[in-house]
């Protein structure tokens, strides 16, 4: 009997599951990986990559969202708000980007903004890599 229910669980989990839309994205080069993912209400970037290039991802960042003072590297980690009220929550630490946007409570314009930034990052982070070797 118990049999019976532990399938019908599974099944219902593998429905479930196979009902939600996501694309998922993995780049590996050594030591460097960056990894994309993206459903229909949130977007995911998480990015492990040299310590001497998170300065250099700080700057892309701080243009790209447009922020009237410059990223501290040693303090980046919440939420930031910008004039548009867009809310994306971004933690950077010493070689270790995590990038999460919620699309349920940001606009198109904003989800577009971040994917460009995302490019941007994937760049940097690549041809910096590239440039060590």
């Amino acid at each position: 009997m118990k049999m019976k229910y532990t399938v019908a669980i599974a099944i219902c989990i593998m429905v479930l599951t196979g009902c939600v839309r996501y694309h998922s994205e993995r780049i590996h080069d050594g030591k460097t990986t960056i990894t994309v993912k993206e459903s229909d209400h949130q977007y995911r970037m998480d990015a492990k990559f040299s310590r001497s290039k998170t300065k250099q991802v700080a700057r892309v960042i701080d243009q790209a969202l447009d922020s009237n003072s410059s990223l501290d590297t040693d303090d980046l980690d919440g939420t930031i708000s910008l004039e548009d009220d867009t809310r994306v929550y971004v933690r950077l630490r010493s070689g270790r980007l995590r990038i999460r946007f919620d699309k349920d409570v940001n606009s198109e314009t904003a989800y577009d903004r971040i994917k460009e930034l995302s490019e941007k990052i994937k760049v940097t982070i690549h041809s910096s890599q590239v440039q060590l070797q």
